[in-house]
């Protein structure tokens, strides 16, 4: 296993920031090959929208497999704690 080089101005926050783009992108990819194959991909109900907020920072990442849940599909559960 080779071990990246990374410029001196990197710093844990850049790598973390980098983590979680490619994993919005990796999700992106695992709904784009779900929508246009009928055996391949995971549905994990991302769009664009939510690949762009992931990338951001601005919306939790699922763990890998679990489809992004929205609001109405939460909402009961949180209701009643």
């Amino acid at each position: 296993m080779t071990q990246a080089i990374n410029p001196r101005w990197w710093d844990t926050h850049k790598a973390s920031g980098w983590e979680r783009v490619k994993e919005a992108l990796r999700r992106d990819w695992e709904q784009t090959k779900a929508d246009f194959t009928n055996d391949k991909g995971h549905e994990l109900n991302q769009d664009v929208g939510d690949t762009l907020k992931q990338a951001a920072g601005k919306q939790a990442i699922p763990p890998r497999g679990v489809p992004n849940s929205s609001w109405d599909d939460v909402e009961p559960g949180l209701r009643y704690g």
